[in-house]
């Protein structure tokens, strides 16, 4: 069961959570949360944008197919008893109306995971924990580079960001609750944009995103539910165009079924919607469908 409940917090980082533009996005890491030395996750998820949400809080229907299909490999192994260090390295394809389809490197993440609470023994109530820090690397073109002319291009948020939280978990017989928080913070940077037209200075700030979820067990079989919740600083731009951007939030509501193949592997398939649940702003709302294979190795 524990297992499983790793699955289903590896499966949040395989998901895109964030919207599509922006500048929303901080993924949850691929950690270690079961009795593993390591493990490696390969995903595909395929999603669509619904809707636009101005920073006025209006919706506006989405129309152009804005389409995306993102093939992820993710890993994390032990380099001691209580500590671990991962990757993570996304492959995208955006196509829409209009517009000419663009496939590349979406923004990769390093990652570095500490056992901060382990479970030495049995407790009600104590959960599991970890601790980890976050490096999120610009390798996916953004929609501030000078060859971004359309939002297909854009395959990332085009900054260097450091973040910061912990994640939880714990079991009764065959029900299971995680938690995990995170704060991370983006850094500015000087480009120039053909979008903006020419130099401009990139300022964005801090972020922060939170996911509570639930599920059931039953024998190799696990059914969950998840609710994520991501808030963005506004980005401000400075030089040829000037701009003091506007805050994102978003909530995401996510379902998902696993079943383990034997005792080192399982499959996860999961659907994810931002359109059903709470007040977004200054966002794209996807809907997501992903499908994840993970191998361990027991300690």
């Amino acid at each position: 069961m524990n297992l499983l409940t790793a699955l289903f917090l590896t499966f949040l980082s395989s998901a895109s959570w964030a919207a599509s533009c922006c500048g929303g996005g901080f993924s949850i890491p691929a950690l270690i949360l079961g009795d593993d030395k390591a493990q490696i996750t390969s995903s595909y998820s395929y999603s669509s944008v619904s809707d636009d949400v101005l920073s006025s809080g209006r919706w506006l229907k989405r129309g152009d197919n804005n389409l995306s299909q993102t093939l992820k490999l993710e890993g994390a192994v032990l380099i001691s008893e209580s500590m671990q260090a991962g990757f993570s390295l996304p492959v995208m394809t955006k196509s829409a109306d209009g517009s000419a389809d663009s496939s590349g490197l979406g923004d990769a993440a390093l990652y570095f995971g500490h056992e901060t609470f382990p479970e030495k023994g049995y407790s009600k109530w104590k959960p599991k924990g970890v601790t980890f820090l976050q490096l999120t690397l610009p390798t996916g073109t953004s929609i501030y580079d000078a060859t971004a002319t359309t939002a297909n291009e854009s395959r990332g948020r085009g900054f260097y960001s450091l973040g910061a939280g912990l994640a939880l978990l714990k079991s009764w017989k065959v029900w299971d609750a995680n938690w995990s928080s995170e704060v991370h913070r983006s850094f500015s940077k000087n480009t120039s944009s053909a979008s903006y037209g020419g130099n401009i200075e990139v300022t964005p700030g801090w972020g922060t995103s939170h996911t509570l979820g639930v599920g059931w067990n039953h024998g190799d079989y696990r059914v969950g539910s998840s609710l994520s919740f991501l808030y963005e600083e506004a980005i401000q731009i400075h030089g040829a165009t000037n701009s003091d951007g506007a805050a994102q939030k978003n909530f995401t509501l996510g379902i998902s079924g696993s079943y383990m193949l034997n005792l080192e592997s399982a499959v996860t398939v999961s659907y994810a919607d931002q359109s059903l649940i709470g007040n977004p702003v200054n966002s794209s709302l996807s809907k997501t469908i992903n499908l994840s294979y993970q191998q361990r190795w027991p300690r």
